[in-house]
Formats: structure tokens, sequence, C-alpha cells
């Protein structure tokens, strides 16, 4: 079969064309069936060697399990039948296998005969259908140019008629170029489709075949070249733009045409409109002439319609195939990447690999030498030397004003922490004067790479693109040097001490060394043709690069950052996060360095990109956020110096109208409350400003990972077990991957994390801006620590197959057997969720319980802690407290009642009594006047007058010492007014049996007559 031409279909019908053109497309996609299954056949025997050999394996270990339990004596006989027959089977697929290994060389010859010829087949049909769509617009396009010579004909051959008939004649050769015209555009619109739909059988082809390709040969270095061959063939910017308004201007040409073309089907009713119009009277031949004019326009205007018809489908087609062709070439892109991602691309680095190095290093500096050489257009140099001196031109104008800029930045930074000079725009100003100031380099860097990849490269386009790359970086570095110079912007705006500048700057700089070898590891992987899988060079580039990191980087990052965090005011989350980032610069150089060693170098180069893209947009972060920042303390300060130029000049008005003092209605404010207004204003502005900016940091990091989010997708396809359940609709399947393991896990760590930070969390958010009262943020944090664990906990078995209607029933069989062998605990834990329901004690109440009294420091699911005077945690289940009896002292009211007891002599003046006691009362300043204090005569003792002092006091943390110095103080006060209190007294006296004599003990005893 010869290449079809349009010019062997030149004496067939434009009807047997089209019959024509519907076989060709009914073959092509009958062909296109054939190749996808001979593909998959060949894809089947590349991989068929690893298949059989694994098969072997797994039947030589069988073979071995079986040969041990046939020799066992306990084996029975029917089982030795059945392992029997077991051998047989494996016999004879290891004779399959060993078939397929010694003849995969023919059948891989035949399958790939066979796939060459169905491809050649089709590329003859698609050749026959190009010629036949070729053969129609031709004939098309013929038939349009022979109506416009007619019109044409007409036009000269009517030169003795009326003006009128004169204006139709243009009419219709205005028509008949517009029908000629659209014809072309059909036919070019019709190449377009045709050239589409040939894009999108051969994306389903590739999609068919790479999913193949993926089954036979998981695993394996020739799935990795494989990919990366398939994503540089995926297309790029071949869609038509504009199609969507082409659309929609073709519809309303046909309706606007159509209503024309309608009008001229009553001829007369059209003449007669345009005598009215025109005020004429036309004559008969006049009209005869414009009636064969309007028909003629009629059957013109149908072809315009036919075509504009044509035009429109083809357009529909058209974008739909583009729909089609964007929607499975993104697939495509997002599968090839899931498997790039996870498929090894490089051979392990172990002794092989180093025997085979130096080899795959010559050949890679082959392949270098190669890309060089002067190949390109010499008459696009001067292009190319007027734009690389328009960049020089620019960055010497920025040299040449540069000491301007710098006099500038001495200026703001003089007015810097000044009352009147100072202001919020210095530092972004700064940063932009400091930004143009270091563009000059990364212009001159990019005007010297231009010549030389245009006469040193054969395709200068990629060196430009590194070109252009380097120098963005190039600025970005120099700018973060320029701000962490002596005195520079970190110093001076962001209060950097000089050391610590000085440090940073020394870290940056051993960072740009180590980002420039990372981002130049893998430029030259095309130089040979196996690609990113050849290039050794840029495997040991990248391992040094990683070790640099981990012995010179991360220590001298680490100490940097410290004595940061050390001299600047650093918040909690600031530091959590430069732990975070100190952790990762030294864990990931590790990771990476594993991974580029066991062979998943693309991977590597992919995380590697993408945590430098992080660490770009983290510097950015931080500098907006310290400009915001310093902003936000600019404003306040202002805000504190107006202020005080307000008051002072209130003062000056006071004085001058002679008031030297406020009046009793005037509320005085103090400086000190001012301050305090201020400092709420600062804090309220850096709350509100933190949310944007840590909002815009998690979008950030967001677009700079999302493109790898798809990738762990791919885990879906890793099945770990798989469970069936039945539904209303049926039984149905659900398989657990490792993706759902991995959801589950970061599930349970989210929910791990917020349990241990909620308290520090909802303290800085809510508690330390809304009063409540005692105990109430502990209750709340604790029932949302609950509620946390148990909504992860629920979420990340659901996760995993395991919803609360599969788990429903072993709860509620583990709750009635549970209930009864742990029946105490299940009614503490109950009671300690209706304790922090009720919430009759909280967290720093003093209470008393069975005769134990202390603060209540923890409640927790089975019990409460109490810490009592002596400083000891006394244990209390939750359901003493529900069913007994508790005391607690400050449940809704603080104040307590103290009542001292003191007992005064017989003939003691009982108001001078009353008098002191309450005097001592009053001296005491923990005493509350309302309720007043009290003193009560109480009862006549048998030796004492009892009097009764009550008091009340606001906390009960204050009782002890208050009983203590009310108790001094009454003492002190009575024995200094003369006043005895009483205590019973005990006198003996010795009798005399024989004299009735009665002497007392005391005597006695100094009598001598009763020794001591």
């Amino acid at each position: 079969m010869g290449t079809a031409k349009s010019s062997d279909y030149n004496n067939v019908s434009v009807d047997d064309l089209q019959e024509l053109l519907e076989k060709l497309t009914a073959q092509q996609q009958q062909t296109q069936t054939d190749l996808s299954t001979a593909n998959g056949l060949l894809s089947s025997q590349n991989s068929v060697s690893e298949r059989a050999q694994t098969a072997l394996t797994e039947n030589l270990q069988r073979t071995q399990n079986i040969n041990q339990a046939l020799a066992n004596s306990s084996t029975s006989s029917a089982q030795k039948q059945q392992y029997q027959l077991e051998l047989n089977l494996i016999e004879l697929k290891n004779a399959y296998n060993q078939i397929m290994l010694k003849n995969s060389d023919l059948l891989t010859v035949l399958y790939q005969s066979r796939y060459d010829l169905l491809n050649l087949k089709l590329q003859l049909q698609q050749q026959q259908f190009s010629a036949v769509q070729e053969q129609i617009n031709q004939r098309n396009l013929a038939q349009s140019k022979d109506q416009v010579q007619q019109v044409q004909q007409q036009q000269q051959g009517a030169s003795t008629t009326s003006d009128y008939v004169q204006q139709e004649l243009d009419r219709n050769a205005q028509l008949s170029q517009l029908l000629l015209q659209q014809t072309e555009k059909t036919n070019s619109l019709s190449q377009d489709e045709l050239r589409m739909s040939n894009v999108l059988d051969n994306l389903k082809q590739t999609q068919h075949t790479i999913d193949e390709q993926i089954s036979a040969l998981q695993g394996t270095l020739v799935l990795s070249r494989i990919i990366q061959q398939q994503k540089q063939r995926l297309p790029t910017n071949l869609n038509i733009q504009g199609l969507s308004k082409q659309i929609a201007d073709l519809r309303v040409k046909i309706f606007d045409i159509t209503q024309k073309r309608n009008e001229l089907y009553d001829v007369d009713a059209y003449i007669n409109k345009l005598q009215q119009d025109e005020g004429q009277t036309f004559s008969n031949t006049e009209k005869t002439q414009l009636k064969n004019l309007l028909t003629e326009r009629r059957k013109i205007s149908t072809d315009v319609i036919k075509s504009l018809n044509n035009q429109l489908n083809l357009a529909i087609n058209l974008e739909l195939t583009q729909q089609q062709i964007t929607q499975i070439s993104d697939q495509l892109q997002s599968k090839l990447d899931q498997q790039s991602f996870w498929v090894k691309s490089n051979n392990q680095i172990n002794l092989d690999w180093f025997k085979m190095l130096p080899g795959a290093l010559r050949a890679q500096f082959d392949g270098i030498g190669k890309k060089l050489g002067f190949i390109n257009d010499p008459g696009d140099a001067p292009y190319l030397f007027g734009f690389v001196f328009l960049l020089a031109a620019i960055g010497g104008v920025i040299f040449k004003f540069r000491e301007w800029i710098k006099h500038r930045l001495s200026l703001i930074h003089g007015e810097i922490n000044t009352l009147r000079g100072d202001s919020q725009w210095h530092t972004p100003i700064a940063l932009l004067l400091t930004a143009l100031l270091s563009l000059s380099g990364a212009l001159w860097f990019l005007a010297f790479c231009l010549p030389i990849g245009f006469f040193f490269f054969k395709n200068p386009s990629e060196f430009w693109n590194w070109s252009l790359q380097m120098a963005v970086y190039w600025w970005f570095f120099s700018f973060a040097l320029a701000i962490l110079r002596p005195n520079g912007i970190a110093v001076r705006h962001f209060g950097f001490s000089q050391d610590n500048a000085d440090r940073m700057r020394g870290v940056t700089k051993r960072i740009i060394v180590l980002v420039v070898m990372l981002l130049n590891t893998s430029i030259f992987s095309n130089a040979v043709d196996s690609g990113i899988t050849g290039d050794v060079m840029g495997e040991i580039i990248t391992i040094v690069a990683l070790l640099f990191c981990i012995i010179i980087v991360a220590p001298r990052f680490r100490k940097a950052t410290e004595n940061l965090q050390d001299s600047l005011a650093q918040t909690d989350g600031d530091s959590i996060i430069m732990r975070l980032v100190r952790i990762a610069i030294l864990l990931m150089p590790i990771i990476l360095i594993v991974l580029v060693s066991v062979g998943y170098y693309y991977t590597a180069l992919i995380l590697i990109n993408h945590i430098i893209k992080t660490y770009i947009a983290w510097v950015v972060w931080i500098l907006i956020r310290r400009t915001i920042y310093r902003g936000i303390s600019v404003a306040s300060r202002r805000l504190a110096y107006r202020r005080l130029q307000e008051k002072r000049r209130q003062q000056q008005a006071s004085s001058s109208n002679g008031e030297n003092g406020s009046g009793e209605d005037v509320v005085q404010i103090s400086e000190q409350e001012e301050g305090l207004a201020i400092n709420q204003v600062r804090s309220q502005l850096t709350s509100f400003a933190d949310l944007f900016i840590w909002t815009a940091l998690l979008v950030i990091f967001y677009y700079v990972w999302s493109d790898l989010l798809t990738v762990a997708s791919y885990l879906q396809g890793v099945t770990l077990w798989s469970q069936t359940t039945t539904t209303d609709a049926g039984t149905v399947t659900e398989i657990i991957s490792l993706f759902n393991l991995l959801v589950a896990s970061v599930i349970l760590l989210i929910t791990y994390i917020l349990v241990r930070n909620l308290s520090g969390i909802l303290e800085v958010l809510i508690f330390s801006r809304i009063k409540l009262s005692q105990g109430t943020p502990y209750t709340i944090v604790t029932l949302l620590t609950y509620a946390i664990v148990a909504i992860g906990g629920a979420w990340a078995f659901a996760t995993l197959g395991m919803s609360w209607s599969k788990l429903q029933w072993l709860f509620a069989a583990l709750s009635v057997g549970l209930g009864f062998g742990m029946q105490e605990i299940f009614a503490n834990f109950v009671s300690g969720i209706i304790l922090l329901f009720e919430r009759p004690i909280r967290v720093g109440d003093t209470v008393t319980i069975n005769g134990s009294t202390g603060t209540v420091s923890k409640i927790r699911i089975r019990a409460i802690t109490l810490i009592d005077a002596d400083r000891k945690e006394v244990i209390v289940p939750n359901k003493s407290f529900v069913t007994g009896e508790v005391t607690n002292w400050a449940l809704t009211n603080p104040i307590t009642r103290v009542v001292i007891s003191v007992g005064v002599a017989y003939g003691t003046d009982l108001n001078l009594v009353k008098k002191l006691l309450l005097q001592a009362a009053a001296e005491q300043p923990n005493i509350l006047k309302d309720p007043e204090p009290r003193a009560l005569f109480m009862a006549f003792g048998a030796s004492t007058l009892d009097h009764e002092l009550r008091v009340y006091i606001a906390q009960v943390a204050e009782r002890t010492n208050t009983i203590d110095a009310l108790n001094r103080r009454v003492n002190d006060i009575l024995t200094e007014n003369g006043v005895d209190i009483a205590f019973n007294q005990l006198d003996i006296f010795i009798k005399n049996k024989t004299t009735g004599e009665e002497i007392p003990f005391v005597d006695a005893t100094k009598l001598g007559i009763i020794k001591e």
C-alpha cells in the first residue's frame, strides 16, 4: 500500500468521498483497538523474565514446603495425594516458565513486529483519511470559487443596469466573497480537527499503554525510564485559543444570515418593500433582474449557512476534543508524576555502582560535549545583543545611582526609632531600595550568560532557562545578604544585634553554596540517552551537598538561631517553629541521602526542589512579618506621643485659665492607665495581623507543596486488606489501602498535637481575652479534650474501614461485660462527667470530704486530686463527690466566717470587752467591713464570761493567717487594757485526819512537809 494523495481521488464524487471517510474512521478505531492489544502483549513480554524468575522462586519455596509435609508421618493419605497433585502442577508451571524464558526473544520479536505492522497500518489509514478530507475541502473550495466567478461575471455584464440593481449585484458579490472565506475557514478547521483527533487517539493509546506497562514493569528501572520518556512526549500548547468566542460568533452569524435569507423566499414582497424604502417604482425589466439576483442570493446564503453550520460543528467537536486532550493529558501527567515519585529511578549505590561509575561519568561528559557547538542562526545575533545591551544598561543605571541609594538608606536608618522622623513606610521603602541595589549583579550575570548560550550551545533555550533561574536566585540571596550587612535593615529596623546579624550572614553565605549545588545537580541529566537514570554526576553532587548541609550548615544555623531567639522577644509559636526548622535542617539531608543511595534519586530531586522553594517562601514571609510588626510598633509609639502632646496642651490650657486642680466631676486618667490602653491597642493589632500572617504562611506552604498532594494518591493502589459490607444497595467490597493508613496516622497525629497543646491554644485565643469564672477554663479544656479524642479516634477508625455501625455491637458487649466487672470504675467515670458538666466542684476550690480538706488540683476520669495543707496529694474517687457529703468552701461565694472564742474573768467590764474585740477586728486588713464584725456575749461559763468575735474574710486562702493574726491581736489588746482572760484553776489542799487541819499543797511543798 503506497502513500495516499489527494489527487488519487479526483474522479470520485463528493458523496462517495463522504462514505469513504466514514469507513476510514471505523477502520482507524478498529486498528487502534488491535494496536492496544498488541502493545499490551509486548509490554507483558518485556517483563516476562522478571515474572518467570519470581514464579520459579515461589514454586521452589512451595515445593520445599510440600516435601516437608509429605515427609511428616502424621499427614493423611488424602492430603498426600493432594500435595502430589500440587507438585505435578508446579512442575508443569516450571516447564511453562522455562519455555517462556527460552523463547522470550522470539516472542518479543513477534510481538514487536505485530505492533510495528499495526502502527504502520494506522499511519497509512491516517494519511488516507487526510487525503480524502483534503480532496473534499478542495471540492468545496472550488465550488465556492465558481460561485464567486459567476457573480463577478454577472456584475461585469450588468454595466447598463440601474443603480438599485447594481447595489444588489454588489451585495451578491460580497456574499460570494463571504462564502469563499467561510469555505477556507471550514477547510482550516477540518484540518485542525483532524490533527487534534490524531493527538487524542495517540493520547488514548498512550494512556492504555502506560497502564499496561506500569502493571507489567512495576518496581523496575525500566519502568522509570519509560515514565520519563512518556512525560517528555506529552503534548504541550496544542490547544487552539478562542474557540468559545468563535462558536458564539458563528451562532450569531448563522442567525443573522438565516433571517436575511428567509426574507428572500417571498421575492415580490421584498421588492415591494425595497420600492417603499427607496421611494421608487421599478420597471418590469428591473424587477426581473432583481428577482434573478435575489434568487441567486438566496442560494448563496444557503451555501453560506451550510458552511457556517459545518464550521460550528467542527468548532464544537474541536473544543470537545481539546477538552478530552487536556483531561487525558492531565490524568497522564498526574499518573506519571505519581509513578515517577514512588518508583526507583537509578541503581542503588553499592559496589556495582562504583564499578560502573568511571564509564558512566565518561559517557555523561561525552554527552555534555555533544551539546556544545555553534549551529544557531547568526541573523538572530542583533536581537540578542540588543537585549543584552538593555540588561547591561539597566544594571549600569542602578550602579550609577548606587551612592544615592546608599545615602537615602542612611537617612532612613537614621530616622528609625525617633518620635518625629520614624514612619511605617521606612521599612518597606528600605527593603525596596535594597532589592533595587541588589538587582544590578543579577542583570549583569544574565547579560553575560545570554551570549554564551547563543554561541556555545546547540540548544541555547535550555542554558537560557538555567541562566534566568540562577539570576533570580542571585538577586534573592544578594538581597538577603544586603539586609544582614552591618547596620543594615536587620539591625536598624528589626532589632537584631550586630553579632546575630553577622552570624546569620555567615550562615546565609553557606546556604548559598548549598542551594547552588542542589539546584545544579541534575542540569546534565539530559546529556545521556538514559536521562536521569544515568545521571551519576548529579547523584555525587547531591550527596556531597547534603553532607555539606549536615556538617557545615546545620550546626551554624542551630547556633545562630538559638542566639537570635535569646536576644529577641520570641513567642511560643516562634520558638516551636524555629525548633522544627532546626530539626528539619538536620534530618532532611539524612533522609535525602538515604533516598539517593537506595535509588530514589528523582524523588530526592523533587523533594529538594520543594524544600528550596519552602525556604525562600519562609524567608520572604519573615521579612513581611517583621515589617508589619515594626509598622504596628511605630503606630503605637506615635499614638502614645500624640496623646502625650494632647495632655500637655490640655495642662497648658488649664494653667492659662487659672485652673489649679480638677473638679470633682472630672475623672483623671493616670499615665499607667494610658500606657495600658496603648499596649492593649498594640496587642489587638498584633493579634489581628497574626491571623492574616499565619494564614498567609499556610497558604504559601500549600501552594508550594500542593502538586505533591496528588502523588500521595498513588498509595491508594497499595491494598492492605479488603472487607465486604452489606448495605441497602447490596454487597460492597471496601478496600483499605496504604493511603487510608497514612490518612489515619495523620488524623491521630493531629489529634495528639491538639490534645497536647489545647490548653495553650485556648489560653492565647480565648481565655486571655474573656474573663471566666474560676475553674471554667479547666472544664472547657477537659471536655474539649474528650471530644477531640473521641472524634479523632472515630475518624481514624472510620478511615480504616471500622465505622461506628461495625463497632457499636462490640462496644455494647464490652459495656455490658465491663459494667459488671468494673462497676466502680464506670461509676467514677460517669461521676466525673457529671462533675464537669454540673460543676459543683472546680479546680482551685477548697473542699472537705470524709474528713479531708484540700484544694482541688485535677479532675480526671476516675478521681479528683486534692492538695492538703501538708502538700500531700489526696486521691478521692469521683463517686464520693456525687453520692457523699461534700463541703465546698467557695462554690457560689468565697466569703467565709471566722469565729474567735474568748473568755474573760467575772467582774470584767463587758462593754469594754466588746469594744476591744471590735477594735481588734477593725485593725485586720483581711476582714471585710460588709458583713460587719460582731462581738457577742454568749454565756456564763463555770469560771469565765464567754464571748465570740465573728468576722468575715473574702477568700478561703486567707482564713488561717487571719485567725492567727486576730488571736494575737485579741490577746495583746486585752492584756494592754487590763482584761484578764479567765482559765480553769485547780487548788489542792492537804488535810490532817487527826486534827482536821487543811494546808494548801503549795504551802506544804514550801515547808518541806511534802518533798517534790
